[in-house]
């Protein structure tokens, strides 16, 4: 009597060349990991994706930096007009140099930024997922199955790395590739994302205003002379500078998708063999599933695993623990740009206007000043404040295919209970 019907799915850890006679692989899982159908929904339905990205928020980034302009000693004219003859001494400066106290326009221009691909596999352990070929009435030795009960059985071992059976703890099992075996590992709870992005660097310009100097004018016989106390704004000529490439940003919250744990038990009695309460996988519809399983719905004693990735454990006290979630943001990240190179401003001539403010002396002229200073800029670097960026939502469930998980309810023949075999 085949208490294991064709199409009820175990689990076989080793290699393909390997697979008991009387079963063979369920090639439909293979690359897929196995996740509850829905209420009411037959299996046998696949979803998931390999990898996720995501789409940040748009931000920007302020610029601040500032040069040291040097301004040089005026440079004059003299005058001699009218019928006195006039010197005019416009030498002086103001104080040597001046930093920019002011940035206008500059920085980083608005936009969003694509958080790179990232695989969507959680930690997992392949497997071959298997089926007997006519039926079959045990377990063959070796084989894997799944156990929401806290007893034990000789001979049957939880898959925790003792006992020479695999270290399936806390790891989601995986279809191994197409003829593969058993055995890879990988996968993680943690995304690192690169964020690439390039921004637009504005123009910019700085003012800043010198110390007051003295413009001394003429000196003559009789005349009091000029004297104006002033300062000069300066306005560098606009400018703009690039950045280096684009940053790299971690984001290290946990991501698994919505799990619940089951154990993962290994016959290892040397001998084939069964046992109650053992839980394996349908692919068939819900109406099909054989009349000695229970569907894990969390009736009958099941375990509700409709909706829920499987997630292995070796500890009798997590069974039925869930947690994990589909979907997934990242929180918001600061991070900065790096300015290439430094930079300067061409700056204009700073000019005197034609002034006189003579309270003596006959038949005089105004005091010729086209005089003029020099400003030299010095060499600055950009710098990018912080900004920050959060991700949109996105689904991050690997590649999967539904399977109804059902529970073996009993062994008959006939309607009797083959007990001896507990």
């Amino acid at each position: 009597m085949a208490n294991i019907p064709t199409g009820v799915i175990y689990i076989w850890t080793g290699n393909n060349a390997d697979i008991p006679t009387g079963w063979e692989r369920v090639t439909a899982l293979d690359g897929k990991y196995p996740k509850g159908a829905a209420n009411g929904v037959d299996p046998n339905v696949t979803g998931g994706s390999a990898t996720h990205q995501h789409t940040g928020t748009t931000h920007s980034h302020a610029d601040s930096h500032t040069h040291n302009l040097t301004i040089s000693t005026v440079i004059g004219s003299s005058d001699s007009t009218g019928t006195d003859t006039q010197q005019a001494t416009v030498t002086h400066n103001h104080g040597g140099s001046v930093t920019t106290t002011a940035i206008n326009g500059g920085g980083l221009s608005n936009i969003s930024c694509t958080y790179s691909a990232i695989s969507n596999d959680p930690p997992y352990y392949t497997v071959i997922f298997i089926t007997p070929t006519n039926g079959a009435s045990k377990l063959p030795n070796l084989g894997v199955y799944l156990y929401d009960g806290s007893d034990s059985k000789d001979g049957h071992y939880l898959c925790d790395g003792n006992n020479s059976t695999p270290n399936l703890a806390n790891k989601y099992l995986k279809g191994a590739a197409n003829d593969a075996n058993a055995g890879a590992t990988g996968g993680s709870t943690t995304n690192v994302h690169d964020l690439t992005h390039t921004h637009t660097v504005a123009s910019h310009y700085h003012t800043a205003t010198t110390a007051a100097a003295i413009l001394q004018g003429e000196a003559e016989a009789g005349a009091t002379g000029w004297a104006g106390a002033h300062t000069h704004v300066i306005t560098t000529n606009e400018t703009t500078s690039s950045i280096s490439g684009t940053p790299q940003l971690t984001t290290t919250e946990t991501v698994e998708p919505a799990y619940k744990k089951l154990l993962t038990v290994q016959n290892r009695t040397g001998h084939s063999d069964i046992r109650l309460g053992m839980i394996g996988m349908w692919l068939g519809t819900l109406s099909s599933i054989p009349a000695n399983y229970y569907l894990c719905d969390g009736n009958n004693g099941t375990q509700d695993m409709r909706g829920k990735h499987l997630k292995s454990t070796a500890t009798t006290g997590e069974v039925g623990n869930t947690g994990g979630s589909n979907t997934h943001t990242h929180s918001s990240q600061n991070h900065t740009h790096t300015a290439t190179g430094t930079h300067t401003h061409s700056v204009p001539n700073l000019t005197h206007p034609n002034n006189s403010n003579e309270t003596s002396g006959t038949s005089q002229t105004p005091v010729s000043t086209s005089s003029y200073h020099t400003v030299t800029c010095g060499n600055s670097t950009s710098v990018y404040a912080n900004a920050a960026t959060a991700a949109d939502e996105q689904n991050n469930e690997p590649e999967y295919g539904t399977v109804a998980f059902i529970k073996l309810k009993s062994l008959s023949a006939g309607g009797a209970f083959l007990l001896n075999m507990l």
